[in-house]
């Protein structure tokens, strides 16, 4: 049995005017700060939200109405390494948190906060650990730079539709992974976009790449989402950030407990809520992506 799920287009409810955390333009603006992750007013609706930040509840069919797919649609923006984020001097050291900031900006993309970030704890996916007077290299270079990893821009990055598909580890055991294992994760060929970036990395590998992901799902107690990989990895859920393992580092596993979380994230067991996932393989150290989840059913959001 393979994970369902069902394609579904959804125009309006996502990433809608008003935000106050994007601009008219898709860029970057300002966002709440931590550990306000913002009222339905201050982030273009109210109640509990979706897309572009807390506002909407999706309202799909629940899954066993739904017809249900096995694939997940991927886009992917190829980079080369002229782009100042992608094989930086410096290549990373330990997850940094609140690179970007905790809600989603207009047209449902993450807003950079910081280029330097803060140590992450694992125990919360918004929290820092002290430091002290230690100064982090930066890991990002500015606001416009990230701007650019997930829009389309000219001659600074290829875009590429593709799937990625999630598998039941076993008859009946609800549990559905995706692992790109040790072959490592090269979604894009030799022959695509930038071709083997950089072009002298030893594994002759398409490195320097983003992947975005915007689907729905029904929250039902007792789900889990996991990742695991590098580089960096934000998933959204109903518009608040869920999940931060932002920076170059060695594959870091988190995972999304949504009962342990949902009065963060402000979902309700039996209502629908948007899950956006936003990766970047920067660095030619290692590629890896991995996930596994008890969910059942996403549905493809098509952001307009």
């Amino acid at each position: 049995m393979r994970l369902g799920l069902a394609s579904v287009m959804l125009t309006g409810l996502l990433g809608s005017a008003g935000c106050s955390a994007g601009g008219d333009d898709g860029t970057s603006g300002g966002a709440p700060l931590p550990g306000d992750l913002g009222s339905g007013d201050e982030t273009g609706g109210s109640g509990p939200g979706s897309g572009g930040g807390p506002g909407v509840v999706l309202t799909e069919p629940e899954p066993e109405d739904l017809d249900c797919d096995s694939t997940i649609p991927v886009v992917y923006r190829d980079f080369d390494e002229s782009h100042p984020d992608f094989e930086m001097q410096f290549a990373g050291d330990v997850v940094r948190h609140l690179l970007i900031e905790p809600t989603l900006g207009a047209g449902s993309k993450p807003v950079f906060r910081d280029a330097a970030g803060c140590p992450g704890d694992a125990a919360a996916p918004t929290a820092c650990l002290d430091w002290g007077a230690t100064v982090l290299n930066p890991v990002m270079t500015s606001q416009e730079t990230f701007d650019q990893w997930y829009r389309d821009v000219d001659g600074i990055n290829q875009r590429f539709e593709k799937e990625l598909e999630l598998l039941e580890t076993g008859a009946g055991t609800g549990i559905y992974v995706f692992d790109s294992a040790s072959a490592g994760f090269f979604p894009l060929s030799a022959s695509e976009g930038w071709g083997i970036t950089p072009a002298n990395n030893d594994m002759q590998k398409n490195f320097l790449f983003t992947t975005e992901v915007h689907l729905s799902f029904t929250y039902v107690a007792g789900q889990v989402f996991t990742f695991r990989g590098d580089d960096d990895l934000w998933i959204f859920v109903n518009g608040r950030l869920a999940l931060d393992l932002g920076s170059m580092h060695v594959p870091t596993e988190g995972t999304i407990d949504f009962d342990a979380q949902a009065a963060d994230l402000g979902i309700t067991p039996g209502l629908s809520y948007s899950m956006d996932i936003f990766h970047a393989e920067r660095h030619t150290r290692d590629s890896n992506f991995r996930v596994e989840t008890n969910i059942a059913c996403f549905v493809p959001v098509v952001i307009r």
